[in-house]
């Protein structure tokens, strides 16, 4: 069943990945102290209360064959949380201060709306087009819905009959939206979000142009949302890790350039400014971003601005 265990983590995010460490005591409450200050809990709550709103609305789609699924009310509860606080570049530094919270299929679904949406903005998508984007994110995994909760929680290595009920969510999401009054590209996203341009994803194998242009969007903020979440089977990853294992696995390959590129970018750009600990224990803040190597920016710490491209030995261990 060894196989299987890889299947999960390559097939999931398409990266393989190593389990994570324990943050040092002094770097937990650091984090413990932010995830306590007044807008992380608000932004939490706000959150929280989207997700339920989502998976009440998606349940009463479910079993309810002649329901009807209201997406304008659940697009504009996503642009809620992305108005929410001051800025989206704000709204996304606080998305990764509720890891913790990411088990739910409806957190994590969130989160890639949201992740849509940005991304649409970063490459002045037309509003009509990056609604459809990011209604498509919020539906992504509606799939998952009738998969059993010990199956998407569990901990330990799936067994083949497990990890094909896995891979059978995408085609059960599409067969659930195609009735719906929905743009096409919403229902093909739902469908083709796990395929990658490599050949290697599923449920088809599609490869390339075969793969719908919003499926393709979808598939990157899934990974990305996915690696830096925490999961019942491991911890969560720090950005610029997963940053520097999308682009040193083939990332160029498994996903469209022309996206991918862009979407990294944006990311890293997201965080200047923020708060880091690097991983020889010092706290600094990002200053820039450097193109040739997204993942290692430059940080100011004690006033001194370190091009982290100069200092092999050293990463950047955690978010603040």
């Amino acid at each position: 069943m060894g196989a299987t265990s890889v299947h999960r983590v390559a097939s999931w995010n398409g990266v393989k990945m190593k389990r994570s460490t324990n943050l040092p005591d002094d770097m937990q409450v650091i984090a413990d102290l932010l995830r306590k200050s007044i807008s992380y809990n608000k932004f939490n709550e706000n959150v929280i209360q989207s997700a339920k709103t989502l998976e009440d609305s998606l349940s009463m789609f479910i079993t309810n064959a002649d329901g009807d699924l209201s997406s304008n009310e659940l697009l504009n509860q996503t642009k809620e949380i992305i108005v929410m606080s001051e800025n989206p570049i704000r709204t996304f530094h606080m998305m990764h201060k509720i890891r913790k919270y990411d088990d739910a299929t409806f957190i994590h679904s969130l989160n890639v709306a949201i992740l849509c949406n940005m991304f649409g903005h970063w490459i002045n998508m037309p509003q009509d087009d990056l609604d459809v984007l990011t209604l498509a994110g919020l539906l992504h995994d509606v799939g998952k819905m009738k998969i059993p909760e010990e199956i998407i929680k569990k901990p330990g290595i799936l067994t083949e009959e497990e990890y094909t009920e896995i891979k059978n969510h995408p085609r059960r999401g599409y067969n659930l939206l195609k009735p719906m009054k929905l743009d096409e590209r919403i229902k093909k996203v739902a469908l083709m979000h796990h395929e990658r341009c490599d050949g290697s994803g599923y449920p088809d194998g599609l490869r390339g142009d075969q793969i719908d242009e919003f499926a393709k969007i979808v598939a990157i903020a899934d990974v990305y949302d996915a690696l830096t979440s925490a999961r019942v089977y491991r911890g969560a990853l720090c950005p610029f890790e997963v940053i520097n294992m999308v682009v040193e696995q083939d990332g160029d390959k498994r996903f469209d350039p022309k996206y991918l590129h862009p979407f990294l970018e944006g990311v890293v750009k997201s965080f200047i400014g923020c708060e880091v600990v690097l991983s020889d224990g010092e706290k600094g803040t990002i200053v820039a971003m450097h193109a040739d190597e997204l993942a290692r920016p430059s940080v100011c710490v004690s006033g001194k601005v370190l091009d982290l491209r100069e200092m092999s030995d050293v990463t950047i261990q955690m978010m603040l």
